[in-house]
Formats: C-alpha cells, structure tokens, sequence
C-alpha cells in the first residue's frame, strides 16, 4: 500500500453544551480529532449561536464564542503530550461544556477528516476546512505535503528534534523535523537542516525562542532552520511583521504554507540525492 493510502488510527470527541446537567439533555457544539501516530490534534466549534439560543435561551454566548480558540491555545501549550492532556479534558469539563468518551475511525489522511465529522456530527453550516493561522495547523499542512511527497516516513527526515541535541541539557525546545544533506548547492555539506512551523501573527514568543535557540546552535556547528509560516504579513498586521524582521535578521528562512508542496519536493531532492549518494559509496 502507498504511504499516502495508509489508514491511520484516529478518534474523535464530541464536545457539548450541557445547560442543565441533570436534565441530561445536550447539544453538540464542537469536535476534537486525535490522531497519536501523526501526533494531531485539533478542534472546530460552532458559529451558529442562533442554533444555540434556540436550544437554550439563557446560554452564555461570550463563552461560546472563546471555545474555538481557547482550545486552539491550549492544544499548543500540551502538544508535547496531547494524550494527557485528553485525559486532562476528560476529567476537567463535566458542567456545561463537556467532552464525549472518544470514539474510533480509521482516515487516510486525519488532518481532512475534521471538517467532514464537524458537518455530519455538529454542524452542516461550518465544514470547511479550518485556516492555516495557527501553529498546529500550519504544522499538519507541512506533515501531509511530506506525506505527498514521499518523504514523511523515510528515516534520514528526523521528527521532534530535541534543542539539547546541540545546546545545553534540559533545552525543552524541540524542532518539529530535519535531516543532513550531503550536498548543498553542489558541493559537499553535511550540516544540519531544521524545520519548524509557526504564525507570525501568534507566535511573536515562539519566534523570539526559535532565533535564540538558533543562536545558541550556530554557535557550535552550522545550521539552517527554515519557519513554516502561514503567509506573508498583511500591511498594519504590526506583530506579523516583527516577528517576520526578528526571524530574517537572525538568517532563519520563511516560506509560506501555501507553498509548501514546492517546500517538500526541494527536501525530497536532498534526501534521494542523499541516498543515491550513500548507494553509490556502498557499491563504487
């Protein structure tokens, strides 16, 4: 089977308004989607508040409405161990908003499945597919073009790189994937290439600790890092565009998740001609 039509093991989680817990009546008002061996996980809620009030005339529409992205934020925060923090979850919301027991599906591609189980399970009115303007979402945009591209489970591309590797121990900065080339620009190279997603917009944090940590890298062993981002900074969109200056000053690359497939196919380059190189050693 192809790498792109294998079936991962996923599960799900309905997330639901409980206005009156004894009554055990419930609307459904958003999903989880847990795939362990992708390492994703995300989230989408409603935006039909008038399905809501119609349900429950007294609901707190303010806490509603700060569902989607104080779940966003918190997924980000636990991605290191989003199994516990699932478990977290489970045993936390239990009032109003509460998280059904998760339930098992098998997708060939889990971070598409979202939208097609948010407008069959929770809400037809939103199933498109989430933007790319956060940190998780960027990153599963980059982990299915290498899919595509055929690289995503060859083992010279590393995932969850530990900083401490290169740093100091107890580094608790991780790069989501990179590998060493042998050749860059046609001559010999073997330093390392990393790559991280992250949003502009954000992650100002999260760009300031990548270009320290590069910092700290560079000063012992050459290194790229290139940012997956989710686009160029929109004009006025102040906090985009430092953290753009911030990565570019210290030598880090930017390429936009739109692009990412090309971004993908110059990494496959490097890996085959990587292993053609290591064939040719073997048997010249």
């Amino acid at each position: 089977m192809a790498e792109s039509d294998a079936f991962k093991n996923c599960s799900y989680y309905l997330v639901r308004y409980v206005p009156h817990v004894e009554r055990e009546e419930c609307l459904n008002i958003g999903l989880l989607l847990y795939s362990p061996g992708e390492q994703l996980l995300d989230c989408l809620f409603t935006r039909d508040f008038r399905r809501v009030k119609r349900f429950h005339p007294q609901a707190d529409l303010e806490l509603l409405r700060a569902l989607q992205e104080d779940f966003e934020q918190q997924i980000q925060r636990h991605e290191d161990d989003l199994e516990g923090f699932l478990r977290q979850l489970q045993q936390s919301l239990s009032h109003a908003v509460q998280l059904a027991p998760a339930r098992p599906i098998l997708s060939a591609e889990p971070e598409a499945e979202l939208p097609k189980l948010f407008q069959r399970l929770v809400d037809s009115a939103r199933a498109s597919t989430p933007a790319a303007d956060t940190r998780m979402r960027i990153k599963q945009q980059l982990v299915a073009a290498f899919r595509r591209a055929a690289v995503l489970n060859d083992k010279r591309l590393e995932r969850r790189i530990p900083a401490e590797r290169f740093t100091q121990p107890g580094d608790p900065f991780y790069f989501d994937f990179g590998y060493r080339p042998l050749m860059a620009g046609g001559k010999p190279n073997g330093h390392i290439k990393l790559i991280h997603a992250l949003s502009l917009h954000r992650d100002p944090e999260l760009a300031k600790a990548v270009c320290f940590t590069m910092g700290q890298l560079r000063a012992k062993e050459p290194a790229e890092l290139t940012a997956i981002i989710e686009a160029w900074p929109k004009k006025g969109d102040l906090v985009a565009q430092h953290s753009r200056r911030l990565l570019e000053d210290a030598g880090i690359g930017l390429w936009p998740v739109a692009d990412v497939d090309a971004f993908a196919a110059t990494v496959r380059r490097e890996l085959v001609w990587t292993g053609e190189r290591k064939i040719g050693v073997e048997t010249g």
